[in-house]
């Protein structure tokens, strides 16, 4: 495949590296619906990403979702490979709505009968140099602050996605109008804190005894959105699988693997 890439600003750094490794570059909205139709023109494949954290806005996801599609269907797209979610209101009863947003995206996809496969990310193993980094407790310990309540969670490397999603490009048969639940590992938050633990020594971790609920009540954005996510992966272990994964990318990284490969970044996040 020749690679096209999308965004908003040309100039800036990112668009210029990617278009110094051969991409092409092109300018488009996901808020501009006249500027999609030009960005996918001739195009064989779309990857799609609407990203809500952004606005945290439900409802300009969805617009944005919508608008991508109806787009992709009128160019005549043979394969969309989108980045999806469950809709965690409508199987489990309660709001989520970065979660949601995705979910009615991926149903508005399906009722056009967009060729499309849709790929639902885990969390990822570097959200642990990031929004999930431990926090140092005043006993020098570090607690993993995931409310996961002793339940498994599902968690991936963001690294080994781009293999995976190639994988399925390069399948469209088999893929087409098909969802797979990327994992890694699948593992306790303990389980998780020990292996950061053996590898990190002297350092100690620990998962935290916070529940979902007391989660959604920390005063930042998001947060109440965040505890209903993981009281949905407790309650209702969406579909991830490590084995079909491997089976799309047999590189696909361990929890544990990626730990001992990035120790230095993990050290310097902590210190």
């Amino acid at each position: 495949f020749k690679v096209r890439a999308v965004t908003r600003n040309a100039s800036s750094d990112k668009a210029k590296a990617l278009q110094a490794k051969g991409a092409e570059v092109v300018t488009a909205s996901l808020d501009d619906p006249s500027t999609l139709g030009p960005a996918l023109q001739d195009a064989h494949g779309v990857f799609v990403l609407t990203n809500y954290w952004e606005h945290m806005d439900q409802e300009r996801e969805i617009k944005q979702g919508k608008a991508i599609a109806d787009a992709a269907k009128a160019a005549g797209v043979l394969h969309v490979v989108f980045s999806g979610l469950e809709n965690v209101q409508k199987i489990a009863g309660f709001p989520c709505p970065h979660f949601d947003a995705k979910g009615q995206i991926e149903e508005y996809m399906t009722s056009i009968e967009l060729p499309v496969t849709f790929v639902r990310y885990s969390s990822f193993y570097e959200n642990y140099i990031s929004s999930l980094k431990p926090q140092k407790q005043k006993d020098g310990t570090y607690v993993l602050g995931v409310p996961m309540e002793g339940a498994a969670m599902d968690i991936v490397s963001a690294a080994d996605m781009g293999p995976a999603v190639r994988t399925i490009f390069k399948n469209r048969a088999q893929w087409i109008r098909k969802a797979v639940g990327f994992s890694g590992d699948r593992i306790t938050i303990q389980q998780t804190a020990d292996i950061l633990s053996k590898h990190l020594a002297p350092k100690v971790f620990k998962a935290s005894d916070m529940t979902a609920e007391a989660f959604a009540q920390l005063r930042f954005p998001g947060a109440d959105d965040l505890g209903n996510m993981f009281k949905f992966y407790r309650l209702h272990n969406p579909d991830r699988s490590v084995e079909l994964t491997r089976q799309l990318h047999p590189a696909a990284k361990s929890f544990d693997t990626w730990v001992a490969e990035n120790k230095e970044v993990l050290q310097k996040s902590l210190d």
